[in-house]
């Protein structure tokens, strides 16, 4: 979910990109786990995600929303997916209850960056440093791409860029259709397209959504 913020007042002020060196960690969590708790409906998860939850067993698109560990959210008349809080507990669902994530591996791009987030400025992706999200003490600094831990991080953030316009002309789109009707087809097919279809974890996850792209909705 997309939010307007001013920068000044939630992060240092600083613009980072993949190389960047930042001073973050989580060393001083020890399974309290403060960031996988009271972030409600904010982790929206992308078909990257998906993919990525789909290589562990019982993890499909289907099997997490029939189970009610996501939920979908209607941001700006898009559905979107996101983790599903507890409403007793107001944590994620995948945290145990020793305080550690039972997904870690395979965990949602959002939560890989935390307390970093995404910021989309002229079709470019920085990072911005949350100031007042993690209560742990600074750490040593870390390169952010050592951070995020993902294989191939440039290629990555060129799905997020690619991803990030798709989602913003997809809600234009629906703004902007003449009818209740016609809002819904372009809601069901952009859900079917990018998120109810399996992707294929034996293959590349990229020529796949590059193949997803060139479909008509």
């Amino acid at each position: 979910m997309e939010h307007k913020v001013n920068l000044e007042e939630i992060s240092d002020g600083k613009l980072y990109t993949l190389n960047d060196m930042v001073r973050l960690g989580c060393d001083g969590c020890q399974g309290n786990a403060s960031c996988c708790r009271f972030a409600e409906d904010t982790i929206t998860l992308d078909p990257y995600d998906f993919y990525q939850l789909a290589i562990l067993p019982g993890l499909s698109f289907e099997a997490l929303y029939t189970r009610q560990l996501i939920a979908l959210n209607p941001a700006d008349r898009l559905l979107l997916p996101h983790l599903n809080f507890s409403a007793k507990t107001n944590s994620c669902p995948f945290l145990e209850e020793n305080g550690m994530c039972r997904i870690h591996a395979c965990r949602p791009g959002l939560c890989r960056l935390f307390p970093l987030a995404r910021y989309f400025k002229d079709n470019a992706l920085y990072y911005i440093l949350q100031i007042y999200e993690c209560p742990n003490p600074v750490t040593p600094k870390v390169k952010l791409k050592k951070w995020l831990g993902i294989p191939d991080a440039e290629q990555y953030e060129g799905f997020l860029i690619r991803w990030n316009r798709l989602v913003t002309e997809t809600k234009q789109r629906i703004e902007k259709a003449s009818g209740h009707a016609e809002q819904s087809a372009l809601t069901t097919a952009f859900l079917k397209i990018f998120f109810l279809t399996p992707y294929q974890t034996e293959l590349p996850f990229y020529p796949q959504f590059e193949e997803r792209l060139k479909v008509k909705f």
